[in-house]
């Protein structure tokens, strides 16, 4: 009953909102949408995970990205909603053997992880690294990916990069390695671009991602995802005002974000752009002041509403 009556109450709010809510001018093709992570936290209470998934599609989501190493999110998707597992399906003690890399090890891993999501239609890929620049150099990395497709040839294999440069050379010198000679290392380029800083809206941090997108362009036709926490400065995440002091008591900052990230494009000498096919907030129902928690209920309808606003092609 309460998760219907705060449901019904984000529905309502929306309504409103989207009078107010200016349309992005230029938002660009946004294939998936949805949330990184998903749980059953709404506050001090806890609500079935079919019925918060039945909240995200209602919110305008059709992917969940992160769903873990097992399937419970993935044997309750309704039709129209896909999953990726992961984030962070092999951490880097998968891919070594007594501290050096080893194939064998890495094979073991993947074999188990492709008996549980090879062959399902609702897996749209596995999410196979977390943060992989903070161990694998673009050559480590296309090996990585190269072993996986093996075992995932009908899926897209992901890394997710917190950066895309490294620092994984004698001199430590930081380096902008991704793709380096247009050498594919992932099929989705998955980022981390968050909003905070020091607990406030900041959206000259869309920077990252027009810095990304130049680099991106290396693999031409490769898909970059974005993720936003919807709470990410967690030293500054301490009860409910956290949320209204970044994304505002309307959480109006949500559509100036994600405007600023649809309309964000990089072109090349031969006029061609890179620009983002996927954003995903995080998370719904996972944390304690996430987009599950029940107060924050027009956060939830701007999420509905840049659902309805952008344009997949």
């Amino acid at each position: 009953m309460t998760r219907t009556l705060h449901l019904a109450s984000a529905l309502a709010l929306l309504v409103i909102l989207e009078g107010r809510a200016h349309a992005a001018a230029d938002c660009g093709p946004i294939n998936y949408y949805g949330t990184y992570s998903i749980g059953r936290k709404a506050g001090d209470i806890k609500v079935s995970l079919p019925s918060r998934i039945a909240e995200l599609k209602q919110l305008g989501g059709n992917m969940i990205v992160g769903t873990g190493d097992d399937r419970d999110v993935v044997d309750q998707l309704p039709p129209g909603m896909l999953a990726v597992p992961g984030c962070g399906l092999m951490g880097r003690d998968d891919w070594k053997l007594n501290g050096q890399w080893s194939e064998l090890r890495a094979r073991e891993k993947l074999t188990a992880i492709a008996r549980r999501f090879a062959k399902d239609p609702r897996v749209f890929g596995v999410c196979l690294t977390h943060e992989v620049t903070e161990y694998a150099d673009h050559e480590r990395r296309r090996w990585m990916y190269r072993l996986a497709k093996e075992y995932f040839p009908d899926k897209k294999v992901i890394q997710y990069y917190g950066r895309l440069w490294d620092d994984l050379n004698p001199q430590r010198k930081k380096t902008w390695s991704y793709g380096l000679e247009g050498e594919i290392e992932t099929d989705v380029v998955f980022v981390s671009v968050q909003a905070v800083h020091k607990g406030r809206f900041a959206p000259d941090k869309v920077k990252k991602l027009e810095e990304v997108l130049g680099h991106a362009a290396r693999t031409p036709g490769i898909p970059v995802w974005v993720q936003t926490s919807i709470n990410a400065d967690h030293k500054y995440v301490n009860g409910p005002g956290s949320m209204i002091a970044v994304w505002g008591k309307d959480g109006e900052n949500m559509a100036a974000w994600t405007d600023a990230l649809f309309r964000a494009v990089h072109r090349d000498k031969a006029g061609r752009e890179t620009r983002i096919s996927g954003f995903f907030w995080r998370s719904l129902g996972r944390f304690p002041f996430d987009l599950g928690y029940p107060d924050f209920t027009a956060q939830r309808a701007q999420m509905a509403g840049i659902g309805k606003r952008r344009c997949p092609s």
